[in-house]
């Protein structure tokens, strides 16, 4: 009886080891996937615009008005629309399909509010500033799907995104 026990374990052991393998292999081809997506996109859309170091690609489009950048600590309220880099396929927004707005969106920045790409995204932006952020998975979601939005595993988001209030704490 030992011996069968011990057998069924090794056997399950080898199993689980060949199916992590397989599991490794595929978060492998999901991420090279990911990774030329995005490099396709940036070459036919934004071919003059460079990742920051982290990798989180930064375009302008409205230059805000506020005195100052926005920094981590600080207070801000956007409004967005997420799109996923692979389909087009809108995934949140603060507005419906109508264009009526709900609620901004309210965080602290440089908190784990939100992910790492909004909250240094919005550190290039003043208040009433527009933008869109290429956010490559590592600075999303990375490996894990969002149980939240349903979002793939490596999926590269774009954010198009407006700051409607800003509050400085300068004591921090």
């Amino acid at each position: 009886m030992k011996r069968y026990l011990v057998f069924l374990l090794a056997i399950a052991g080898i199993i689980a080891a060949i199916s992590s393998c397989k599991e490794d292999n595929n978060l492998d081809e999901l991420r090279a996937e990911e990774v030329r997506l995005l490099e396709e996109y940036i070459a036919e859309n934004y071919a003059d615009v460079e990742p920051t170091s982290s990798g989180l690609y930064y375009i302008e489009t409205e230059e805000g008005y506020g005195d100052s950048l926005i920094k981590a600590g600080d207070e801000v309220q956007i409004w967005y629309t997420g799109t996923l880099l692979s389909s087009g396929e809108v995934f949140d927004s603060t507005s419906d399909t109508l264009g009526h707005q709900f609620e901004p969106l309210k965080f602290v920045v440089g908190t784990d509010e939100v992910i790492t790409g909004m909250s240094e995204g919005v550190t290039h932006m003043r208040l009433g500033g527009k933008a869109r952020f290429i956010i490559p998975s590592n600075l999303g979601y990375g490996a894990s799907s969002s149980s939240t939005t349903g979002l793939p595993r490596f999926s590269t988001l774009i954010f198009d995104v407006e700051i409607y209030k800003h509050k400085r704490y300068d004591n921090q």
